[in-house]
């Protein structure tokens, strides 16, 4: 089975709701193409579902709206770009579907679990999920480079992170067909299933609930869409009213003209006699008709209206917020608002709490968040100006923002050569513009973004910390040479050639002792430090030599380069080898057949390393079993993963005839394991070995044509090859009853259910449970089919909470609502969706 990696959108982190959307189910990696969704306030909490097995519940949240827009963003830039999409109808169509998809999305965070994953590994989840975020963030930070600079050669695949073996090339992944350009990733179509039908007869509109049943004979004119507050505008003879769900007239069709409730808002636009008020969902007047237009501005209740020939600006409670004296409609310009001038050019810009800044071009207004505006140069001005919440002026006189920094609390602003940094919240500079650089150290606290940055000015260097509470020096400018940050407060400082691991100018790990110190993955500490031929490794407790073990499964592990450049690597290497030496066991003179025998030996003791060595010199040997072993190691055991050596071994034992290899080779090819995915080249070794009588891959082959995600599905013919691994011995009884059982062979499937559950299966319990309920392949028999949900529950097979509830409800014989709702209760509190048919 493959493990599985889940996102849903959700609107409380840690806590299942039933609006939670699931939106996507991938094997083993979150898809590099829907990465920029989670580029936003990223941190650690407990997962919403998979959350039973503490301390093990560790899931990653983001904020939905910004990954939203970023990931909008994303596909425009790759859509400019020449050369690299080889399908562009189909990129276009793929792109639609997802945005119209995303916009529908309205809970808060995005919920990354990947529960499954990170049970491949011993580590615990909450270290594994600080290590998948900071490499969510990594990859996200080469996009957005990508972006701003409109190069797509930026975006090397060599240089992300976790990203599938099976390509060559970013562009080769990003055309790859069964992706779909990122929208065969999302699990379905968010689709709601309808309330209620609105239908036309005789040219007049009517309601009805999802049954069919008439809610409201047809009589309407127009019968637009529901909207918030469930209610729809309707018109009938020129006038307009509203109908609410439930069938009900819920406001009078009274009005002249009528608009929708809109989000975010409790008034809706109606017209009488000429004039636009507002009214409430019950209608209500809550401004009356006064007004000669009338439009929403926001989705916080805000209208631009014109009175006596002027537009102004209203609340939806009638209060004026924008005095009636400007000529034009008021606009929203995305954190700002704007009006034109008759006669001009420029545009007379209020900021979001509707507080006048002045007239300028609007391509020159930027909204910086926090209630800040950025006026930048244009024809009257060569310099830029950011405006506070009131309307005053924050900064000025400053070229620029560096837009390579990117802080929660600061902006970084260029004045001259120097650079100062203003706090947000603030609304003053925390540093002024003396600063030489002032660079993002794109650091992490507590797993969210920090505003920590690298200040350097004279020669000197030393660390700020722009917190919106407490702004302060961490580390005061001295003649550091190098300043590093590693994991949560932790620094490395390296002054007259060395270096030393620091929390404080006060709090230091030892002295500048270390010739160099690189940071790690935050598991098993978080930094390598070199002295001469020995490491040592950093965490909370302080610094201690580095066990080699671990040394050398950071520096083989796939994604070193993430953390290590190539001489670092090295360096891991030579002292974790060291520990290595030969105990003269065997060597090159040593049989094939018994250096075989002495891995297999040293792979049954846990010795992995001595299995790859005496496995190595028999492979090379020409020895076909060791060259599939070796293979198998390299694709399969933690700490030694290997693609290119598990493909090359593999490739070399199915050329020299074993029927395992072949195997593997088949599926190297069909997963894109050290080679791109071939289907042509994966059924053929796969049959191959199936040829060579392999039940192994008799078995491979009937999963591939039964999930038909790689090939056409054809349930005979994975029967066939089920059957035909069965005949070699190796039955996979629970496969063999379910198909027969979708082929309608009810007492074939009945026979290996019985077969399975014999065998202790969970599912071959819940199966005969259904068999009996049901009477398929055999007679109904209810009493026998609790016995079998009871073993199925026993063997922790959650489903069956499900079947015993309907028992308990709908069987004449065993009815007992409170066993029902006791079921029920179970399934729901192990995460289950209970069907409409329990719902009382």
């Amino acid at each position: 089975m493959s493990h599985r990696v889940y996102v849903y959108n959700v609107s409380t982190p840690s806590e299942a709701q039933d609006t939670d959307r699931m939106m996507l189910e991938w094997g083993y990696e979150m898809p590099l193409l829907l990465q920029p969704l989670l580029v936003d306030g990223g941190f650690v909490a407990g997962n919403n579902y998979n959350n039973h097995t503490e301390p093990d519940n560790a899931g990653l949240y983001y904020a939905a709206q910004p990954g939203i827009e970023n990931l909008k963003r994303f596909y425009d830039f790759l859509e400019k770009q020449e050369m690299l999409i080889t399908n562009k109808e189909a990129f276009v169509e793929a792109k639609n579907n997802l945005f119209t998809y995303l916009d529908k999305l309205k809970l808060p965070y995005f919920h990354l679990d990947a529960w499954d994953v990170f049970n491949m590994d011993d580590t615990p989840h909450a270290e594994q999920a600080e290590v998948w975020l900071a490499n969510i963030a990594h990859n996200n930070e080469i996009i957005k480079k990508a972006m701003e600079n409109d190069d797509i050669s930026l975006l090397n695949d060599s240089d992300l992170m976790d990203v599938s073996p099976g390509f060559a090339s970013f562009a080769e992944l990003l055309n790859y067909e069964h992706y779909q350009y990122g929208w065969g990733h999302i699990w379905q179509p968010f689709e709601e299933v309808p309330e209620v039908e609105i239908y036309e007869e005789n040219g007049l509109w009517g309601l009805k609930d999802k049954d069919g049943k008439v809610l409201l004979h047809p009589q309407f004119d127009e019968f637009y869409g529901f909207g918030p507050e469930d209610l729809a505008v309707v018109s009938q003879g020129g006038k307009f009213g509203y109908v609410h769900k439930s069938g009900r007239i819920a406001i009078p069709l009274v009005w002249e003209d009528a608009y929708d409730f809109e989000y975010g808002t409790t008034s809706a636009i109606v017209k009488r006699n000429g004039q636009f008020g507002l009214i409430d969902p019950n209608g209500n007047t809550v401004v009356p008709a006064q007004y000669e237009a009338l439009e929403s501005l926001d989705y916080s209740g805000h209208f631009t209206a014109k009175k006596d020939g002027n537009w102004g600006v209203v609340d939806q409670s009638g209060s004026t917020v924008i005095d009636f004296e400007y000529d034009e409609a008021f606009e929203n310009g995305h954190g700002f608002y704007h009006t034109a001038v008759k006669g001009r050019k420029n545009k007379k810009i209020f900021n979001d709490h509707f507080v006048y800044i002045g007239e300028f071009p609007l391509s020159a207004v930027e909204s910086i968040g926090e209630g800040l505006l950025l006026v930048k140069p244009h024809k009257n001005a060569n310099h830029s100006t950011l405006y506070k919440k009131d309307g005053t002026i924050c900064a000025s006189g400053f070229e620029k923002i560096n837009r390579q920094a990117s802080f929660p609390n600061m902006l970084v602003l260029r004045k001259g050569k120097k650079y100062g940094a203003l706090g947000l919240r603030q609304e003053s500079l925390l540093l002024p513009y003396e600063f030489d650089a002032l660079i993002d150290m794109n650091a992490y606290i507590d797993s969210r973004p920090s505003n920590l940055v690298l200040a350097q000015k004279d020669g000197q260097k030393g660390v700020f910390d722009g917190d919106p509470d407490r702004p302060t020096w961490l580390f005061p400018l001295e003649d550091y040479q190098s300043i590093l940050w590693l994991y949560e407060n932790a620094f490395a400082l390296k002054r007259n050639g060395l270096w030393c691991i620091a929390y404080s100018p006060e709090n230091r790990l030892g002295g500048f002792e270390f010739d160099l110190v690189v940071r790690k993955a935050p598991v098993n500490g978080f930094a390598y430090a070199f002295k001469g031929p020995d490491v040592f490794v950093a965490d909370e407790s302080g610094v201690s030599m580095a066990d080699k073990t671990l040394v050398l499964q950071d520096a083989e592990d796939i994604d070193y380069n993430y953390y290590f450049d190539a001489n670092v690597r090295n360096r891991l290497l030579t002292y974790a080898e060291a520990a290595i030496a030969d105990d003269g066991e065997a060597d090159e003179h040593t049989s094939a057949e018994d250096l075989y025998s002495l891995a297999l030996d040293a792979c049954d003791a846990g010795d992995y390393e001595k299995a790859i060595q005496y496995d190595t010199i028999a492979a090379e040997k020409g020895y076909a079993p060791s060259m599939n072993n070796l293979a198998h190691m390299y694709y399969s055991v933690e700490g030694y993963l290997d693609d290119d050596k598990a493909f090359f071994w593999y490739e070399k034992g199915a050329e020299a005839g074993n029927a395992y290899a072949m195997n593997g080779l088949g599926i190297c090819y069909q997963n894109g394991v050290g080679t791109a995915p071939d289907m042509e080249k994966a059924l053929y070794w796969l049959g191959k070995a199936a040829d060579n009588g392999l039940a192994l891959a008799h078995t491979n082959m009937g999963s591939l044509y039964y999930e038909g995600h790689l090939v056409p599905q054809d349930i005979d013919k994975a029967l066939w090859h089920y059957q035909q691994a069965e005949q070699l011995g190796s039955p996979q009884n629970g496969w063999l009853g379910y198909l027969h059982d979708l082929k309608g062979e009810y007492e074939k499937a009945f026979g290996y259910y019985q077969k399975d559950y014999a065998e202790g299966s969970d599912v071959g319990a819940y199966n005969l449970g259904i068999c009996f309920s049901q009477g398929l392949g055999t007679s109904k028999d209810v009493a026998a089919a609790i016995t079998y949900f009871h073993a199925a529950l026993d063997r922790e097979y959650l489903h069956a909470h499900i079947e015993l509830a309907r028992i308990y409800r709908n069987e004449d014989d065993f009815t007992d609502e409170s066993l029902a709702r006791h079921h029920i209760a179970e399934a729901e509190k192990a995460g289950l969706e209970i069907p409409d048919d329990l719902h009382s």
